[in-house]
């Protein structure tokens, strides 16, 4: 049973959600305010967080920053805001999803499972990377060409693998002959 964190500082919806989620058969622990919610997730590491883009103290956005700095739980956002700028700022953290309340669990059950599974498949590709020098260096190439961090040169080499329908290690490849053969 995959374990989900909830954090909302509003008690209905918690609670309405945490239920929902549990009789869908997932284990749900929830948060009142952001800082638990980091507490919990430094702590016990969840399948996935769900945060509330407002909350008093450490609101959600905050929350994401911490949760991706400084532990791997992957998270997704739920809102009763739709802003731009919210979901602009979501997506650079590096959400999983954006969810407008209210939220119906019937419908947002298949974006939670659909968030789990990415979160495999990134963290699979991330152990990859450690274990793999030339897509190692392939990253360190993009993050110094492009002037991005890590996590965003794998998420762009990772994407310009599946464009071309090539194995992320054979695009890592020619990239580094490719640098290669320019310093040699």
């Amino acid at each position: 049973m995959e374990k989900i964190l909830l954090a909302d500082d509003d008690r209905v919806v918690l609670f309405t959600l945490a239920e929902g989620l549990r009789q869908a058969g997932f284990e749900v622990v929830e948060a009142h305010d952001g800082m638990e919610a980091l507490a919990f997730c430094q702590s016990q590491a969840p399948a996935l967080a769900l945060l509330d883009i407002r909350m008093p103290g450490l609101n959600g956005l905050e929350l994401a920053h911490r949760l991706r700095d400084e532990t791997t739980v992957p998270f997704m956002f739920f809102s009763a805001y739709g802003d731009e700028e919210f979901v602009r700022q979501a997506v650079e953290i590096g959400a999983l999803g954006y969810l407008i309340k209210p939220l119906q669990v019937s419908a947002i059950v298949p974006m939670i499972r659909t968030a789990l599974a990415r979160a495999q498949e990134i963290n699979g590709l991330q152990h990859a990377l450690a274990s793999n020098r030339t897509i190692a260096t392939a990253v360190g190439l993009v993050m110094r060409a492009e002037g991005i961090d890590q996590g965003a040169a794998f998420e762009r080499l990772r994407r310009q693998a599946r464009t071309e329908r090539r194995k992320l290690e054979d695009l890592a490849r020619t990239l580094v002959e490719a640098e290669n053969s320019r310093d040699g």
